[in-house]
C-alpha cells in the first residue's frame, strides 16, 4: 500500500460515528505509507476535520447542494483529477453517489461505507444504485452487512470490518467539570449523547431518568450534543420535573470521551447505531445500559459489560441502572470487563490493516478518471 493515494469522500464530518472512525483510520493509514485526502460534501469546520488536519491529512470542503449541483460536481472532479487517487472511499449515502460519478468510465475503484440506510426518494434510489455498483462495500457489523444485502449488494462485494476505539483519555478533574456544568459537588452522573432531535432515544432517556430521580436525590443526567430539537426536549424536561430539574444539556463536547469517565453509567438509547458511544464508554471503563438494537448487540455483552434492554423499554433502562447505582462493586466489574473487551476486540491500533487489505484487493484502473 506504500504507493496508494486514497481519496475519502465524507457526506459529513460532524459529530457522527463515520466521522469519528475516519478520524481514527486516516492518520494510521498515513503512518503506513498511504497518502490520504478528504473531500467533505458539507461543513469542514468540525472537530473531526481539525483532528485530521492536525495529523497532516488534507481536508477540503466540496459542498454539494443536491445530486444535480453542477458547480459542486465540477469542483469535486477537479479535486479528484489533481489528486489522482488509486481508489475512492466514500462514507455516507451522498458521498457514495458522488463517488460513483468519479469511478465510472475508467475512474478509480470505489469503496463504500456508512451507507446502509440511504433513505427514500431519488437520493435513496441513487445511493442504492451506487452501492450495488461499488467495487467493495465495508460493513461495520453483521447487522449492517444484512442491510446492504437487502439493498442488493452481492455477498462477494461485502467485507466486515468492526469499528474501533482509542484508549480513553485521562479523566478530567471532577470538581472542575461539575462546576462548569453548574452541578453540586456531590452530584452523581449518568451520561448520554446524541443529536438533539425529535426522536425516541433522548426523550426516552429523559423519561427513564424521571423514574430514577425519586430514588437518588443526588443523581443528574447529562446530555451531550446539539441539534434542532433542544427546545422541545428542554420543554419535555420541564413538564416532568417542575422545580426539580436534574437533566442538563451540555451542548457539543469534543472532550466527551474524557467526560464519560465521570459517569456511573452511560446510556446508549438509539433505535439504530450508537456503537461509537458504547465503545467510548467501554474504553473509559464505564458500564453501558443500551437498547438492544442489532448494531449494539455485537458490541455490548449483556450481563458482562453492561445491560441490553428491549428498544423502547424505559422501565427496564431505569431498573438496570438502579442495580448499577445501588451496587458500585458490580458497576466497577462491568466497567472493567467493558474496558478489557474494547481493548481486545476494537483496538484502534489494529484498524488500518484490514482496510489496507481491502484497498490492495481492488481492481487496478487508471488514476483520476472522471466522467
Amino acid at each position: 500500500m506504500t504507493a496508494a493515494r486514497l481519496l475519502f469522500l465524507a457526506s459529513d464530518l460532524g459529530a457522527t460515528g463515520a466521522a469519528k472512525q475516519l478520524a481514527l483510520l486516516l492518520p494510521r493509514l498515513a503512518a503506513d505509507g498511504v497518502t490520504p485526502a478528504v473531500a467533505v460534501l458539507g461543513n469542514d469546520d468540525t472537530d473531526a476535520a481539525v483532528r485530521l488536519r492536525a495529523a497532516g491529512v488534507s481536508v477540503q470542503a466540496t459542498p454539494l447542494r443536491s445530486a444535480f449541483d453542477p458547480a459542486g460536481r465540477r469542483k469535486l472532479r477537479t479535486l479528484a483529477a489533481a489528486f489522482a487517487p488509486t481508489a475512492v472511499h466514500a462514507w455516507g449515502p451522498s458521498a457514495v453517489q458522488a463517488g460513483r460519478a468519479l469511478s465510472r468510465w475508467g475512474g478509480p475503484p470505489l469503496v463504500a461505507s456508512a451507507a446502509a440506510h440511504p433513505g427514500t426518494g431519488f437520493g435513496g434510489w441513487a445511493a442504492t444504485r451506487a452501492l450495488r455498483a461499488a467495487d467493495r462495500v465495508v460493513a461495520a457489523s453483521w447487522a449492517e452487512a444484512d442491510a446492504y444485502r437487502r439493498l442488493g449488494v452481492v455477498g462477494d462485494n461485502l467485507t466486515r470490518i468492526p469499528p474501533a476505539v482509542e484508549p480513553a483519555p485521562p479523566t478530567p478533574d471532577r470538581a472542575a467539570v461539575l462546576n462548569d456544568l453548574g452541578l453540586p459537588p456531590t452530584a452523581r452522573l449518568i451520561l448520554t449523547a446524541g443529536r438533539l432531535e425529535p426522536s425516541d432515544g433522548l426523550k426516552s432517556a429523559i423519561w427513564a431518568f424521571d423514574i430514577l430521580r425519586y430514588t437518588f436525590p443526588d443523581l443528574h443526567l447529562v446530555v451531550v450534543g446539539d441539534g434542532p430539537g433542544r427546545a422541545d426536549l428542554d420543554a419535555f424536561v420541564q413538564s416532568l420535573a417542575f422545580d426539580d430539574v436534574r437533566v442538563h444539556f451540555a451542548g457539543a463536547r469534543p472532550d466527551l470521551p474524557a467526560l464519560l469517565g465521570l459517569a456511573e453509567a452511560v446510556w446508549v438509547l438509539q433505535p439504530r447505531g450508537g456503537v461509537n458511544l458504547a465503545l467510548e464508554a467501554m474504553a473509559a471503563g464505564r458500564p453501558v445500559v443500551a437498547w438492544g438494537n442489532p448494531d449494539l448487540t455485537e458490541v455490548v455483552e449483556d450481563g458482562e459489560t453492561g445491560f441490553l434492554v428491549a428498544v423502547g423499554d424505559k422501565a427496564q433502562v431505569s431498573a438496570r441502572t438502579h442495580v448499577l447505582l445501588s451496587v458500585p462493586a458490580s458497576a466497577a466489574q462491568f466497567g472493567a470487563a467493558g474496558k478489557a473487551r474494547a481493548a481486545e476486540r476494537f483496538d484502534a491500533g489494529r484498524m488500518a490493516a484490514p482496510f489496507a487489505r481491502v484497498y490492495d484487493e481492488l481492481p487496478r484502473r487508471s488514476r483520476g478518471g472522471s466522467p
